[in-house]
This record gives C-alpha cells, sequence and structure tokens, in this order.
C-alpha cells in the first residue's frame, strides 16, 4: 500500500470534515510523525511480538492518529508500549463478553489494541501474529460491530467512515 498517498487523503478527508464541523463534535488531528525503526522495536520487545507487517508499515509513516475517526485514537509505539489509552484499551478488551468472542472464533489472549476510543466504546483490536488469525481487525462496541481481514482493508474502511461522517454534516448544513 502507498501510506503516504492513503494517510495524505485522510488528512484532506479530515481537514474538510474539521470545516464544516462547527458543533466540535469530533477531534481533528493530524497524524504522529513517522515511528523510527528503534521505536517499532522496542514497542514489539514490549508487546513480545512482532507486529504485523501491514500495521507496522503504517507507523514507519505515521506513529499514531488521535482522532483517526470521531473519537477514536489509532495507536502508535508510545501507546502500545502502555500509556493511559492502552491501559483504558485493555479495561475495555477485559470487558468484551466471552460469548462475543467464541462467536468470533477468537481467544481473548491472541487480541491486541490498535485504536479505542477516549470517550465511547469503541475499540479495535488485531489478533497477534502467533494465533491462526494474524492480522485481522476486530471492531467491537459492546458487541462486533466488524471485522477486516487486515489492517490496510481496516485503514481503508476508516477512510471511508470518515467520509459518510463528512457527507452527513455537508447533509445537516444543507450543502448538498
Amino acid at each position: 500500500m502507498d501510506w503516504k498517498k492513503e494517510i495524505v487523503t485522510l488528512a484532506y478527508v479530515k481537514q474538510a470534515l474539521a470545516d464544516l464541523d462547527v458543533h466540535d463534535l469530533w477531534p481533528h488531528c493530524l497524524p504522529e510523525v513517522a515511528a523510527t525503526t528503534r521505536e517499532i522495536e522496542l514497542a514489539e520487545s514490549q508487546l513480545g511480538f512482532a507486529l504485523d507487517e501491514q500495521y507496522a508499515g503504517f507507523l514507519r509513516h505515521a506513529n499514531g492518529w488521535n482522532g483517526f475517526y470521531q473519537s477514536v485514537d489509532l495507536f502508535g509505539t508510545k501507546d502500545l508500549i502502555g500509556n493511559e489509552k492502552m491501559a483504558v484499551a485493555q479495561e475495555m478488551l477485559n470487558s468484551v463478553e466471552e460469548v462475543v468472542l467464541s462467536n468470533c472464533q477468537i481467544e481473548r489472549n491472541d487480541l491486541f489494541p490498535i485504536a479505542a476510543s477516549s470517550i465511547d466504546m469503541d475499540l479495535f483490536l488485531m489478533v497477534k501474529p502467533t494465533a491462526s488469525k494474524a492480522g485481522l481487525v476486530y471492531w467491537f462496541a459492546g458487541s462486533k460491530i466488524d471485522h477486516y481481514p487486515n489492517f490496510e482493508e481496516f485503514f481503508l474502511a476508516m477512510v471511508d467512515y470518515n467520509r459518510e461522517e463528512f457527507e452527513d454534516l455537508k447533509r445537516e448544513a444543507g450543502l448538498n
């Protein structure tokens, strides 16, 4: 994937959203500066496994993104190592019902958070590389909302969700 192109596309969509968001519904941030090889290695060391190559590829271009989708922050290496965002995400993961996980045919220990909302129940989890469904990304918000075959598909879906948010705000503003 051409991460530079996709990141610029989302930044453009986020800017258009910010222009229409007169009520400041969501944060509209730019992505963080690219992670260094050392930062990625440190995160992998702390996690105890190598990051999925697609996710690591993103991190090499943007080391996380606050307000990635609505109030959801996409985690960078500092978040993966463990901070308040990760602590909250881990609590959210612990609250996901076993029946929900069993319906997804996945074990809690096979998942790690890659994004979470600071104010809602949205939690995005990736399957660890040691598990049978490695690289799969799940979206939970009380129950399973969706899943994506890999990080790239997850990212592209979130770009589309941001576009939909833009269209909704545009309609509300009577700009159609």
